[in-house]
Order: structure tokens, then sequence, then C-alpha cells
């Protein structure tokens, strides 16, 4: 008997087979929330990083990375190409609002691979209506950017197990590599993948071409491990995590109203233990085998590891979320095959979708609002614009950092910022570097009015281990009285007057 080899062609990275109603019904409905108040509050303390990083020159970024920030440098060299055409609040986030939004196109390409295109249609809009999805999208960092990668790299690894094409594994490298460079954790994605292999008793063939998709991503990312673990101080603020970091994991990706949660996990778990559909049952990997392992395998590993090396935080592994929203459309999809009503999957998906934005507005409207990040940085300039006099000092206690001059530079303009040795460009770190104490004690006790940008709101001295933060505390206590305070959110701004 002869037998006669099948190939399945290649196909552009979206399947020509799904309906575009499937995949632009989630795209859509992302950039909508995504653009929704895209510039309704400032600018936050990682949002300034990116800020003075991209706007740069070339040689002067480079020198950035050599000593901080490598594991940014790719996202770093994109947005100074960007802000080159336009640098305001809107642009700096307008990446990833594109991002989230193929990000949602790829979860329903992904749904309607494995599972048919309603159920696509149903896992990439919920994806989209997750407030912490729009948290991300509304932010000037890299993170939506990996999540569209880890999305896409997913759909093609189940085109690739589902074909005989190499392509399909030729983009999957392409993409995987290209994640892994905007943000290095990343890699765990290869963890979850490798998972899926085993779930779905993958082929040697199948093993044998992820595994050289996954060992290129290895070799790209070793250089950029090199140069990063120079740089360990840059996640020096992460504690080791614990139970609070788990529900709060949980809450995110659930949903942060319980009404949410109580919804979108019972359907999770009626895709892990009720039949599947006849029709997507044959060949793997199935939507379980995909969906568990990437919602699963990176945030139960980083926070493993953190254990002994603290890594982790909730955005490093935002790009698992897609998996609770498969497994939250395949619930609905096996719940409403039980109800003899034709159509009923639909109106399953619609009410499912609904009841999650609906029972979230009120999270929506606070992601949008300063008060969803460490800091506003636009009140804390304005502030200062409001009434400072041109002749003015200005000084930043540690933690400040400069964002807000650096952020918002127009409202500091006159202002003599007299602890400053080298602006950020000339010293190749983000904020600057500072005079030594004698210096900043001399320079500041010359001035008549100084402005001090704090990101405590007390008023309690805190001790510092650098010297020259303790010079400028003293000074402004024994040499001037405060005239005014404005206590803003992630910061208070104070007035001094020479006595």
């Amino acid at each position: 008997m002869v037998t006669t080899e099948v190939r399945i062609p290649f196909r552009p990275v979206l399947a020509r087979r799904t309906p575009v109603a499937t995949l632009l019904i989630p795209a859509v409905t992302m950039a909508v929330l995504g653009l929704w108040g895209l510039n309704r509050r400032g600018l936050w303390g990682d949002e300034a990083a990116t800020w003075t990083a991209a706007r740069r020159t070339p040689a002067e970024l480079w020198h950035l990375l050599q000593n901080l920030d490598a594991v940014h440098g790719l996202y770093y060299f994109g947005m100074h190409l960007l802000l080159a055409v336009r640098a305001d609040e809107v642009m700096l986030r307008l990446p990833s609002v594109l991002a989230m939004s193929w990000a949602a196109a790829a979860v329903a390409a992904t749904g309607a691979k494995l599972a048919g295109p309603r159920v696509g249609l149903i896992a990439g809009t919920l994806f989209a209506v997750v407030p912490v999805v729009s948290l991300y999208a509304q932010e000037g960092r890299s993170y939506a950017l990996v999540v569209a990668g880890a999305t896409t790299a997913t759909y093609l690894l189940a085109c690739g197990c589902r074909s005989t094409d190499r392509r399909w594994w030729q983009a999957y490298a392409g993409v995987v590599a290209l994640t892994v460079v905007l943000h290095a954790l990343a890699v765990l994605l290869l963890a979850a993948h490798a998972v899926t292999l085993l779930m779905a008793r993958s082929a040697p063939r199948t093993w044998r071409l992820w595994g050289m998709a996954a060992g290129g991503t290895v070799v790209v990312l070793a250089p950029l491990l090199w140069v990063a673990g120079g740089q360990v101080e840059a996640i020096a603020w992460i504690t080791r995590p614990g139970w609070d970091e788990v529900v709060h994991l949980v809450r995110a990706f659930a949903g942060p109203s319980g009404g949410a949660a109580c919804l979108t996990l019972p359907l999770a778990a009626a895709a892990l233990f009720l039949p599947r559909r006849p029709s997507f049952a044959a060949a793997p990997p199935t939507l379980i085998t995909v969906a568990l392992p990437l919602l699963v395998v990176p945030p139960v590993l980083l926070i493993a590891v953190s254990q002994l090396y603290p890594l982790y935080d909730l955005r490093y592994v935002l790009y698992a979320l897609p998996g609770l929203s498969l497994l939250v459309a395949a619930g609905a999809d096996r719940l409403a095959a039980r109800v003899p009503w034709r159509g009923s999957l639909p109106l399953a998906g619609a009410l499912v979708v609904s009841m999650v934005l609906g029972g979230q507005l009120a999270a929506q409207n606070q992601v949008r609002s300063g008060e969803s990040r460490m800091d506003d940085l636009r009140p804390i300039a304005q502030a200062v614009q409001a009434r400072a006099k041109p002749g003015d000092a200005v000084v930043f206690l540690a933690g400040t950092r400069r964002k807000a001059a650096i952020a918002y530079p127009e409202a500091f303009a006159g202002l003599r910022d007299v602890a400053l040795e080298a602006p950020p460009g000339r010293s190749g770190t983000l904020y600057g570097t500072e005079l030594p104490p004698g210096r900043v004690r001399e320079l500041l006790s010359r001035a008549d009015r100084v402005w001090l940008l704090d990101r405590e709101d007390s008023d309690q001295r805190r001790v510092f281990r650098a010297e020259v933060e303790r010079v400028k505390q003293d000074v402004l206590a024994t040499r001037f009285h405060r005239e005014g305070v404005a206590r803003l959110h992630g910061g208070s701004v104070h007035l001094f007057v020479h006595d």
C-alpha cells in the first residue's frame, strides 16, 4: 500500500479559514478600551524611565544600556524611533495599545484554531475586557509587546504541531526570540510550551523542531543575560513573593471584583472537567493542553525561583493571562453544548463577556486614574510650575530621582537643579548624577527659595545612607523654613524660603 504525505499549506500568522469577525471584534474592543482615556493621567515613574531613555541620541542610549536596563534595550531603541516622529504621552503609550489589540486577535485565532471560531471570539473578547490588560495597554513599557509576542508564538505552536510545514516553526522561532529579547523572563514561555508538547504526546519530529527553535532562543538570549547579570541593582526592589502575591495574581487574572472571579473561575474549571465538543477532539494539541500550561507554568516557575532569587512581579508573567481567557471560553462552550437550544454558545459568550466587563467598569475607570500607579508625575510637576519663580532652586530627595523634571521639563524651566552634576544623557544613567555633599551644601545654602520634591507624604525625616541626601535635609532644616507643601499621589512638593 502506498501512503501519501499530506502537506498543509503554510498560511500567514492568522489563519485564512478563521472568520474575520472572530479576529476583528476582540482587536477593536481592545483598541477602544486602550484608547479610552489614554492621556487622562500623567506619566508615572517607570514611564519616565522610558521617556528619558528613548529621547536620547543613539550614542547616549547605547551608553545607558552598558550601565543599566540592557534587558529593555530593543524596546528603548524602538521607542526612540517612534518618539522622533512625535513626543507626547499618547505616542509613548500607543504601541502598547496596538500590541494588546494584536494580542486579543491572536488569542481569538488560537481559540478558533483549537476549538472553533465562536470559542476564539469569546476568548479574544474576554481577554480584551480584563482590567489588568487595559492597565498595561495604557503604559509606556514593553510588557504589552511581550504579551503580543507570547500569544502569537502560542498560536504558531498550535499550527506547527498540526502541520508538516517547517515554516510554522521558523516563524515560531523568530517570534519567541524577539519576545525574549523584549523581556528576558518571557523565556518561561518555552517551559509552558514544553509542557504542552508533553501533554499532547507530541511526535519526536515535533519535539525536534521545537527544540531547534528553543535552542536558537537561548543562543540569542545568552549575551543579553550576560550583560544584564551585571545590572541586578535595577531589580533590587523585588522581594520574595508570598501568599499575598498569589492572591493578587489570581484576582488580576480572574477579575478584581468577586463577581467576575465567581464567573470566570468556575467556567475555567468546566473546561477542564467537562468533555469537549466531538468536532474538535481529534488532532493534538487541544485547547486544554495549550491553555493550561500557558496559564500555570510561567507564574509557578517564577514564584518558585523567587523564593531563592526574588524576580517575581505580576507584569513579568502577564503573558500567562490568555491561558485563562481560553479556558473560560472553552468552559462556556462546553456548558452551552448541554443546552438544547441551537445557538446558545453566542448567547453564553455574550453574557460572560458583558458580565465581566459590566461588573468591572469601576476597575476599568480606576486603571485610567493616576492612583492606578505608584505615582502621577503630571500633578507633581504642575504644583511646581504654578508657584515657581525663575532662579528658584530645586532639589530631589532619593526616590524621586528627577522623574517629574524629566517627564515634564517645561514645568521646571528656569529653575536651578543645584545638586545635579551630570545630566542623564551625559552620565549614562536614567536620572543623572549628583555633586559631592560639600558642593551641594554650598550651592543649596546660597539659594533664596528652594523647591523640594520628596517621595514621602509624611513630615518625618528619613534616615538616608547616602550623605548627599542627609546634607539636603540638614541645610533645609537649619537655614530655611517651609512656607508651603502640596501632598499629591506618589510624592510631595515643598517650598522652602531662606531665613
